[in-house]
């Protein structure tokens, strides 16, 4: 009788220990999700600032703008445009999962959530709520879905299928990142060969699950010799991310200024604009993540007698894909002869930056309201 109250009083006291570390353990991803945001938004805080102080007045219309694009897939007059809709979503989603990603699944420390909690299940029950936190577009067309009612939700079965979509995207994003590439690309031709919304989150769909099982591929690259010409190979490899994420970015506005073209050709001209002039701030940016490679190997290169040449490569590489941004929106947007002063105006924002870096957004912004007080007042 003793051993049983014993062996009960044992397992209550487990139960209860284990009760507690799960508390602890959420209450960490918590402490850990509100930190890492708070260092990256001290990051950002140069161009939020910048954002905030310059286009504070359209936060409202981008908050509309966003219900009313996930409207576009409940009511639409075209199934393409509502195809693109989708796929300007899921891009958009994944660039800014992208960024909160380290805080969701605290990246620095998991390594060590075993020995917090021995249980995965509550380390992905974690990973899912700081996710649903941080997934703003989820939570916007969850908003919408509930708005319409359920009995009304069935009569455009595309809104319940996007968001599946959505968060599958998510996951993907989390845990298999390659799936996530090979879905947007597949997501991004499918707009071309098929011919309904529902169709095409079925092809989304079936991909995802097709891919999810598939085994990781390794892919091991060439390791040239290190010389003046090889570095930003390195660079490049060893962060991918500052050139995927500004492509990602300057395709997403491209393709907003598509849909706004077939929504108001008569505007389209002042949106090429505003387009071509934030898709240089993308790129231009590029230069303080360049320079924390370069200024960190300074001797080296100067060792070799090299650094001024180093420099120039890297000005030549920031303008180069500047260069190659603005020509893809001139030709997707069918660009003005104006446009012009969006990429010759770039050497002197470079200039600026590599001068007095913590003034990019300044020189920028000042750029941009010129530019476009140029274009309203005399053209």
């Amino acid at each position: 009788m003793n051993l049983r109250r014993l062996l009960t009083l044992a397992l209550s006291l487990s139960r209860y220990l284990g009760e507690v570390a799960m508390l602890h353990f959420y209450q960490y991803r918590y402490r850990a999700w509100r930190t890492a945001l708070a260092v990256l938004m001290k990051q950002l805080q140069q161009f939020s600032l910048m954002f905030v102080t310059l286009f504070f007045i359209f936060i409202p219309q981008l908050i509309i703008g966003v219900f009313y694009g996930l409207g576009k897939l409940v009511s639409f007059d075209s199934h393409d445009l509502a195809i693109k809709v989708a796929f300007g979503f899921v891009l958009l989603q994944s660039l800014l999962l992208q960024a909160v990603k380290p805080a969701i699944m605290d990246t620095a420390h998991r390594a060590f959530h075993p020995t917090l909690l021995r249980s995965r299940l509550h380390q992905y029950a974690a990973d899912w709520l700081l996710l649903l936190a941080c997934h703003s577009l989820f939570i916007a067309a969850l908003i919408l879905a509930m708005s319409i009612g359920i009995d009304k939700l069935w009569q455009a079965p595309q809104l319940p299928g996007f968001m599946l979509v959505q968060w599958l995207f998510a996951l993907a994003l989390l845990y298999r990142p390659q799936t996530l590439l090979s879905a947007i690309l597949v997501a991004f031709v499918a707009i071309w060969l098929v011919a309904t919304i529902e169709i095409y989150l079925a092809v989304i769909l079936l991909w995802l699950a097709l891919d999810w099982i598939r085994p990781r591929l390794r892919v091991t690259l060439p390791q040239p010799r290190l010389n003046l010409a090889s570095f930003w190979y390195y660079v490049i490899q060893a962060s991918p991310w500052m050139l995927l994420w500004r492509s990602g970015a300057s395709l997403l506005t491209m393709w907003a200024g598509l849909i706004i073209g077939k929504e108001r050709p008569d505007l389209l001209h002042y949106y090429t604009l505003v387009i071509l002039l934030v898709n240089q701030l993308w790129w231009s940016s590029l230069y303080l993540d360049t320079n924390k490679q370069v200024a960190g190997r300074r001797a080296y290169w100067r060792g070799l007698d090299v650094y001024s040449q180093l420099v120039l490569s890297q000005s030549l590489l920031i303008y180069g894909v500047s260069l190659v941004s603005w020509l893809g929106g001139v030709l997707l947007l069918n660009g003005e002869p104006f446009s012009l002063a969006v990429i010759l105006g770039s050497p002197l924002l470079m200039w600026v930056v590599q001068r007095h870096p913590q003034r990019l957004a300044v020189a920028w912004g000042s750029f941009s309201v010129t530019v476009m007080m140029i274009k309203v007042l005399f053209l």
